[in-house]
């Protein structure tokens, strides 16, 4: 299960789940620094932890595995995400909804992250790696929103309309990043916001597609 997010400085967190997330972020701005500089492969675990002045136990405390702390900023978008649609009253076109939800996330997220996710699609691109387990970890997420739409829709969580708009979801937000990122993010985060409402737009228009 993905975990809520919060800031590492929300004071309405109790302090030992302040420096957890402190250590997280510490660990994740570590590793992403010595994956961009030496490479991912050639960095070891060990180079990694001794960086960050921590212990092997403190690391996977973190993460699962060295590929999570990589696409940390990616994780970070579909944590919060997941948080603030399972928060949501559903109302009309559920894509509209999942739509609004991302759009949000993503606008609501602090200042530093559009530089670290530019870096950490960047470093994706030289890890195939690194490629797979985003591939993976998205897979998690689709089943997390297939979940929590199963319930807030009363249907089956084996109803393929479900598994679609999940899809579709992830899809999206893929198609609109990497376009950001392949313009060196102008715009900031108002552009990747406009994006992704063009991705999700493109879905019923690309279905009304025909030739002839």
């Amino acid at each position: 299960m993905t975990e809520p997010s919060f800031a590492a400085d929300d004071r309405s967190l109790p302090l030992r789940e302040r420096k957890r997330l402190r250590t997280r972020r510490a660990l994740a701005d570590t590793a992403l620094r010595m994956f961009t500089e030496k490479g991912f492969e050639a960095t070891t675990l060990e180079e990694l932890v001794e960086e960050a002045e921590v212990s092997k136990s403190t690391f996977f405390r973190a993460f699962p595995a060295k590929e999570a702390a990589a696409i940390e900023a990616e994780a970070q978008v579909w944590t919060a995400c997941l948080t603030a649609l399972e928060a949501r009253e559903l109302s009309g076109v559920v894509l509209a909804e999942l739509r609004e939800t991302l759009t949000r996330t993503a606008a609501a997220l602090e200042p530093d992250w559009d530089r670290r996710y530019v870096a950490t699609r960047r470093l994706i691109l030289t890890a195939p790696a690194l490629l797979a387990y985003v591939d993976h970890y998205r897979t998690g997420v689709e089943r997390q929103v297939v979940a929590q739409l199963s319930g807030k829709l009363g249907l089956d969580a084996d109803d393929l309309r479900l598994q679609v708009l999940a899809e579709l979801t992830t899809t999206a937000w893929s198609v609109a990043a990497r376009d950001w990122v392949r313009h060196d993010a102008r715009g900031g985060r108002t552009a990747l916001v406009e994006r992704l409402h063009g991705a999700f737009d493109a879905v019923p228009a690309a279905l009304g597609l025909s030739v002839g």
